[in-house]
């Protein structure tokens, strides 16, 4: 990455699956790990990474899918990303509900988040989440060879089986060598667990709060918001408790029949973000309201994903293998729980 590029933010990195059509000679593809792909369409300028070879049978739980392992790729270019799109297709190239995404998450490994030592989730998407695109002016800066961990977790609740699926995700990015260097930018990740391990919770019935608290290592401003929650989910709180100041409160997107469809994404672009301080402490609630008058195992989650820009004199924190709670960060995403400790469902603002 050249010199001119100060520590910033951006978010996004994700997976792909099966091309219906070759991309040509200038998609170059790295050997795969398994069923993982990474590739750069240097036409498209997109980044391609994909998932292939996923079985879903009918009506199918996380526990009857044979669940892809976490897996290690590397990035082949050097630039800026600047979103994702996320699609899925079967054997065939014809299009799979996004239903039968639970989540896909995109880790690297060699950065830490912003308010906790664990590994740096750059992107992640639920069967809810829309495409986001960042202003070409904003950027994730990659280095090429910088290492991706990628996990997902898929179930199939339709009627239909779906066989060798891919999941594919479209990055956008600037090369390194474009005229104009995008400012860089840094994804943010709040739950509302712990930072290292599971981040499904038991849901009780009735009406439930669950809050997780902490400060940035950084400070700076936030440039965009977005959420995830389950079922039952009614709102989902970001506050700065030091000043008792509510920063952003969403409430979920729902169809007709009251299913959870979507979280609305917040910008704040047009008053230079939102300023949050490295001595401040920070609160993210989930609020939830259960009709069905019993405890909803694994029921319940409650993410944030935001754009963040770092103050000028911060440098974005580096992460440390040694620290415990990224090494239980490791340990829990490698071991799977469905991706539950991946810092799932959350596309971070784009």
């Amino acid at each position: 990455m050249r010199g001119s590029c100060r520590p910033f933010f951006a978010s996004l990195v994700a997976l792909l699956g099966f091309v219906t059509a070759p991309l040509g000679a200038q998609m170059r593809y790295m050997q795969p790990v398994s069923s993982l792909y990474v590739a750069a369409d240097s036409a498209a300028e997109e980044l391609v990474i994909e998932l292939r070879g996923v079985e879903l049978p009918a009506r199918a739980g996380h526990q009857d899918v044979r669940q892809p392992p976490a897996q290690m790729a590397e990035i082949p270019v050097e630039g800026w990303i600047h979103g994702f799109r996320v699609e899925l297709v079967d054997g065939q190239g014809r299009p799979v509900p996004r239903a039968v995404l639970h989540h896909v998450n995109v880790i690297t490994p060699d950065q830490r988040e912003l308010f906790s030592p664990i590994m740096l989730r750059i992107a992640a998407a639920g069967q809810e989440t829309a495409p986001a695109e960042l202003p070409h002016f904003l950027g994730y800066p990659v280095e090429r060879g910088q290492r991706l961990l990628v996990t997902a977790a898929f179930h199939n609740p339709t009627a239909q089986s779906y066989h060798d699926v891919t999941l594919r995700v479209r990055m956008p990015y600037t090369p390194a060598d474009a005229w104009l260097d995008p400012v860089s930018i840094y994804p943010m990740y709040v739950d509302v667990m712990p930072p290292a391990g599971p981040h499904g919770y038991d849901l009780p019935p009735g009406h439930s709060e669950k809050s997780w608290e902490g400060s940035p290592a950084i400070s700076g401003r936030i440039l965009a918001l977005g959420g995830h929650l389950h079922t039952y989910g009614v709102a989902l709180r970001f506050e700065d408790v030091t000043e008792g100041k509510v920063l952003w409160n969403a409430e979920p997107i729902v169809d007709e029949t009251g299913e959870l469809t979507g979280m609305p994404m917040k910008r704040f672009l047009w008053r230079l973000g939102v300023p949050i301080r490295a001595d401040h402490v920070y609160r993210l609630t989930a609020v939830y309201e259960n009709p069905t008058g019993r405890t909803i195992p694994g029921g319940a989650m409650g993410a944030l994903g935001g754009v963040f820009l770092p103050a000028d004199d911060a440098a974005w924190p580096s992460a440390d293998p040694e620290d415990p709670e990224y090494r239980l960060d490791v340990k829990t995403v490698m071991e799977g729980s469905y991706g539950h400790g991946a810092g799932a469902h959350v596309h971070h603002g784009m």
